[in-house]
């Protein structure tokens, strides 16, 4: 309080007639009394004297902010008159009457008072205090008065409240954007702030770039899902950042409208710039700094290389992985992969597809038993030599036993102190003859549809039925039934089964991950599998691969890697353009002019046209923002469904989407493009980004449309 205002109070209780009182005037009081009056009038806590046996209330103007209409009504009154809703119950009248007659002090911290006094029912909170009484004596001894400070902690708490949860939000937050996210939403109710934003270092002009946000908005679950939208931080605002970091500590400008909060993780340098109303910075904002900081920075150290782990397995990952599938006119071939969501490391599922010498199409995918860079290592390994075998003799039961030879090879040279999966290989021994590999390759012909495949140990594959063969009597879902044999480095026979694929059937070929569960045998992850692929529409490879991995991985995340394979048989007729698309503004409407251009051709009515041309803009629109790479788009007509796939080279992460709620303020671009197409989907792979969508369409020409393909929806 200042000096003008405690003149003030004195001058109030100058006015007022003390005879009306039972305590008397002033100068009529003992002198500690007197005394202490004019310490609570000069100070800039909250102070009150309750005085004698009625305890009459005299207080200061700290005080009279917190009695708010009561005053100044109040002043001279005995309490119970004053705050009737709170003396009678146990916190204020029998506590201070047990004070003065016992002639102890009294400290409680974090109060809370309720209207009626009584803190087990559930009337208003009039607010939480931090509250001491101390008795005052006359010259005999006997006490005559109660000081009495209550600073409200209501807001103090809530920043402790913020503390608390902001450390257990930080726990379960993994990667540096999941930190941020939590910085940003607890910060905002941590300081009071009207925006707050976080800075991490940028190679931009200014060094820094920094994702905000503001207290009005409102955010709905799926828009907390979405990644940070971050811009590079002004030259001005940037040397108030790197200014708090040399000096490591808080930055407050001179209104406390800015403040900027120096982060120094394990591994980089951070900071949360925080926005206010031009009013003094409350202490126990200040205090709540220290807490702050430190919780932060440990959890931005723990991410930062937490990122960079995951960033360098999974770049190992999709890198030995094919960036792009074969497809011909009569074959369609898809893959999804999924890492496993614990942890860090990468895995040993594999896939792959490639054209032999003879015009047929090499399918293969398998599992390299142990996860980590060494089984990443040796799945790259085994994928190249399936290559090498396969161009030399395609013939299953061929490329099996050469890959015996790989395994074994493996086996013996790779080095004893990287232990693939069990921890019992002992030096010199290599791996111990403990690595082998799961494994499933086979070859179509296109023209005849005829697969002959052989599987190491590895899950058989799901042989959904077209409409043809479904009027033949076939079921809809079925394992295909064949023989199973030991795993590559485990020598023995493994049987090549012959399988014709009709127009419109599809084989689904996956990894273990994808069916086993601990709490479950893998003939109830079999029974999953094909109930899920029961329920999914009859559609294209890209789509299958799609849907299969959605119904099949938990929302929680899976136990293993999981990979999946799908091909299907279209009939003749498919048709295919592609171009490459650059970064810039202006391709957004050279990609429109082309496809438009291409589905005319096509005989494509102008209502899927539309549609089409819609989807393109969005998915273009977004890797010129986002990615900042260029991106290939590709058209694929077959059996009445267009499909769009649109691939970039950015890191930016897979593509999310918010739902329709009428506050979504980001994703309403993709969400759109789900919203007009009949199947959607997004992924990384090893080359970056692709975004892909399908439009069932009406054709001019009927015999482009030729034929009961996978594309069939009847």
């Amino acid at each position: 309080m200042s000096e003008g205002k405690a003149r003030g109070a004195r001058r109030f209780a100058a006015l007022l007639d003390w005879s009306g009182t039972t305590i008397g005037a002033p100068d009529q009081w003992p002198t500690a009394l007197q005394v202490t009056w004019d310490l609570a009038l000069a100070c800039p806590l909250p102070m009150a004297l309750f005085v004698g046996d009625d305890h009459v209330l005299l207080y200061n103007d700290a005080f009279a902010e917190q009695l708010g209409d009561r005053h100044p009504h109040a002043f001279g009154r005995p309490a119970s008159e004053v705050v009737p809703e709170v003396w009678g119950g146990s916190h204020l009248g029998a506590l201070f009457d047990a004070t003065m007659a016992d002639d102890r002090s009294f400290l409680d911290e974090g109060t809370e008072l309720r209207a009626s006094g009584d803190l087990a029912d559930d009337t208003p909170i009039l607010g939480h205090f931090l509250r001491t009484g101390s008795p005052v004596h006359d010259e005999d001894g006997r006490v005559i008065a109660l000081l009495h400070i209550a600073v409200e902690t209501s807001s103090s708490l809530d920043r402790a409240r913020t503390v608390t949860g902001l450390a257990t939000a930080l726990a379960v937050a993994v990667t540096v954007d999941d930190v941020c996210k939590v910085v940003l939403r607890e910060s905002v109710s941590a300081f009071g702030a009207l925006s707050v934003g976080i800075c991490l270092p940028s190679p931009g002009p200014g060094g820094w770039r920094m994702a905000r946000r503001h207290r009005i908005e409102d955010l709905s679950p799926d828009e907390e899902r979405l990644p940070l939208i971050w811009s590079e931080v002004p030259e001005d605002l940037a040397d108030v950042v790197s200014r708090s970091l040399d000096h490591g500590e808080p930055y407050v400008s001179d209104g406390a409208e800015l403040v900027a909060v120096p982060l120094r993780a394990r591994s980089t340098d951070a900071a949360v710039v925080v926005f206010r109303e031009s009013t003094p910075l409350p202490r126990d904002v200040v205090a709540v700094l220290s807490a702050f900081t430190d919780l932060v920075g440990e959890a931005l150290g723990r991410a930062v290389a937490y990122d960079a782990e995951r960033s360098t397995a999974e770049l190992l990952q999709r890198t030995l992985l094919p960036p792009s599938l074969p497809q011909s006119d009569e074959i369609s071939i898809a893959a999804r992969y999924e890492p496993v969501s614990e942890g860090t490391v990468a895995g040993g599922d594999f896939y792959d597809s490639f054209f032999l010498p003879d015009g047929r199409l090499a399918l293969v995918i398998g599992d390299v038993v142990g996860r980590g860079v060494m089984a990443a290592t040796v799945m790259g390994q085994v994928r190249a030599a399936v290559r090498g075998a396969a161009m030399t003799d395609p013939r299953p039961e061929s490329v099996m036993t050469s890959l015996d030879r790989v395994v074994w090879d493996l086996d013996a040279l790779w080095p004893a102190s990287m232990p693939l999966g069990s921890t019992r290989a002992r030096p010199g021994m290599a791996f111990g003859g403990e690595l082998f590999v799961t494994m499933l390759y086979g070859t179509v012909s296109p023209e005849t549809g005829v697969v002959e495949v052989a599987s190491a140990g590895h899950p058989v594959p799901v042989l959904l039925s077209g409409r043809a063969a479904r009027d033949d009597g076939h079921p809809r879902v079925r394992l295909v039934d064949m023989a199973v044999g030991p795993p590559l480095g485990l020598s023995g026979h493994r049987p090549t089964h012959r399988q014709l694929l009709e127009v419109g059937d599809m084989l689904v070929i996956y990894t273990d991950g994808l069916i086993e569960r601990r709490d479950e045998t893998l003939d109830a992850g079999e029974e999953r599998l094909l109930a899920a692929l029961a329920d999914v529409p009859p559609s294209s490879p890209r789509s299958v691969a799609q849907l299969v991995m959605e119904a099949m991985v938990p929302e929680s995340g899976q136990e293993d890697d999981c990979a999946v394979l799908t091909v299907g048989r279209s009939p003749v007729g498919h048709r295919r353009a592609a171009i490459v698309v650059p970064p810039m503004p202006e391709s957004v409407k050279a990609a429109r002019d082309w496809a438009r251009e291409q589905l005319d051709l096509w005989t494509v009515n102008e209502a899927d046209q539309y549609t089409i041309v819609t989807g393109i803009s969005e998915l273009i629109t977004n890797a010129v923002l986002h990615a900042g790479t260029e991106s290939h788009l590709t058209l694929d007509l077959d059996t009445g469904v267009v499909a769009v796939t649109v691939a970039d080279s950015g890191n930016r992460g897979e593509p999310l989407l918010t739902g329709g709620e009428a506050m979504a303020v980001r994703g309403r671009g993709l969400s759109l493009v789900r919203a007009v197409s009949d199947a959607f989907g997004a992924h990384r792979t090893s080359a970056g980004t692709t975004v892909w969508f399908e439009v069932e369409v009406a054709l001019a020409d009927a015999g482009v449309d030729a034929g009961i393909g996978v594309g069939d929806r009847h």
